[in-house]
């Protein structure tokens, strides 16, 4: 019997090493599970505030538009899905994002340290200056934002121009969740002024002629903000924006927003 069982054993010992090399040759885990993912539900998510010109806005269907979301709509057809635009006040978009509400931020984000914790960010595609706007009537003159101390400005809650008169300090900030509110207190005579990106600046001065930019100054980069977990969604749109610069349509789409 002994003679016997040493074949059947071997028999035994050969299945399990075969099914081991077996389990081995199996494909591994996709390197794309993100667009995999979005390919499967036929659907890019993104989420944005649309009160932030031209980077986002509503046209009078109440569409959202802007340059960010002709960009995220790049973003789609290359993947072959639909766009959704999932809409919230920019301070929540960055908490929404990582509890995986939608795909990619869109907003106008500047890229900060303090972000960088949280989120991944895209390649820039936009930098230039911040503004401050006044209405013509308060002859502001302004050579630098120390000059703001004492004043009431209205910003955008969560921005980075919030954070930046916060730690300046001496000045009144009025926080609101709409740069369209922030821009509309300053019209109203109820700030002094607004802090904002000078293109955004610029689209609300064609709003209200009765606005001015009375100072500049430098501003950090601009991106697309996306989860720590989706490196292979944000691989895939640094690599749309590469395309798009190469080809002249990013270039386009600054020349039709930012005016």
């Amino acid at each position: 019997m002994k003679h016997f069982l040493k074949p059947i054993a071997a028999v035994v010992l050969a299945l399990f090493v075969l099914a081991g090399c077996g389990g081995a040759s199996q494909p591994s885990a996709s390197d794309t599970p993100t667009l995999d993912r979005i390919k499967k539900e036929g659907k890019l998510v993104i989420g944005t505030s649309p009160d932030y010109p031209p980077f986002e806005t509503l046209d009078e269907n109440n569409n959202v538009v802007g340059f960010d979301i002709d960009v995220m709509q790049k973003v789609a057809e290359r993947l072959g899905v639909e766009l959704e635009i999932v809409q919230m006040d920019f301070n929540s978009l960055i908490e929404a994002l990582k509890a995986g509400k939608f795909d990619i931020m869109a907003a106008g984000v500047t890229i900060t340290d303090e972000r960088k914790e949280v989120v991944d960010f895209s390649d820039p595609y936009i930098g230039g200056t911040d503004a401050v706007v006044a209405r013509k009537d308060k002859n502001l003159s302004l050579s630098s934002l120390e000059d703001l101390k004492g004043m009431t400005v209205a910003v955008q809650a969560g921005t980075i121009h919030a954070d930046i008169l916060d730690e300046l300090g001496g000045v009144n900030v009025k926080k609101y969740n709409l740069f369209t509110e922030a821009a509309a207190a300053v019209s109203a005579g109820q700030a002094d002024a607004v802090f904002l990106h000078t293109v955004v600046a610029k689209a609300f001065i064609e709003q209200d002629p009765n606005l001015e930019i009375v100072l500049e100054t430098p501003t950090k980069e601009t991106a697309y903000a996306l989860r720590k977990d989706t490196p292979d969604l944000t691989q895939f749109v640094n690599q749309v924006l590469a395309d798009l610069k190469a080809s002249g349509e990013l270039e386009q789409l600054m020349l039709k927003w930012f005016k």
